[in-house]
């Protein structure tokens, strides 16, 4: 917990944040494929966040990564639900 706690990486806990976000838009609205696109996009910041400050770069590179991967998974898992209740329609190629 010390390395949140720490003001210097405040900006890196809203980084994290954002990209939760992102995985969540990106699993409810699109496939497998724009998720590792994100995934690159995420893998060049942590490329620049290494040059800058290489001291804790490879800690959030992968809390970055993880955050995208379960953002992902709770955007399909809220489509998933509002499928179920009616909200949305299923994809267009999707079986009846």
């Amino acid at each position: 917990m010390d390395l949140i706690r720490e003001l210097g990486n405040r900006p890196l806990v809203y980084a994290a944040i954002c990209h939760l976000l992102a995985g969540a838009v990106t699993g409810s609205l699109f496939k497998v494929r724009t998720l590792l696109i994100l995934l690159s996009l995420v893998l060049a910041e942590s490329a620049i966040l290494i040059f800058v400050q290489g001291s804790i770069a490879w800690e959030w590179t992968l809390i970055n990564l993880v955050a995208v991967e379960f953002g992902y998974l709770a955007g399909i898992l809220s489509r998933h639900i509002l499928e179920l209740v009616g909200y949305s329609l299923p994809d267009v190629g999707a079986p009846p």
